[in-house]
């Protein structure tokens, strides 16, 4: 089963604001690079979004939450949260791996559709 991928406004937001970083800290070729390749993985959750682990925070969440690791290179730096409804898959945010735990109040939930 394929399922499809909905990056929400958050998420899409997150990644913009660190593609910005990217850009001021390094170059805006790196930027753009890093971007591509986030959402180039953020795809592949297409295909088997099951096999990623639960969140950390999962038992803090009234819905099930997931991490897909991304980032360039050997050691992936950041996390897609996403959860699954159905045969869609919601990536809910892109957070550094540094980054304080997640609550369910720092997220939007996917509508219902």
């Amino acid at each position: 089963m394929t399922f499809r991928v909905i990056v929400l406004p958050q998420a899409r937001r997150d990644i913009d604001r660190n593609a910005d970083w990217w850009a001021e800290h390094h170059s805006v070729e790196q930027a753009l690079q890093w971007s591509d390749a986030i959402y180039d993985q953020i795809e592949t959750l297409a295909d088997f979004p099951e096999s990623n682990a639960l969140s950390a925070e999962n038992d803090d969440f009234p819905y099930e939450i997931r991490d897909k690791l991304l980032g360039l290179g050997s050691r992936p730096s950041y996390r897609a949260v996403f959860t699954l409804k159905d045969d869609t898959v919601y990536v809910l945010t892109v957070r550094r791996g540094a980054q304080d735990v997640l609550r369910p109040d720092q997220i939007d939930p996917p509508s219902a559709e």
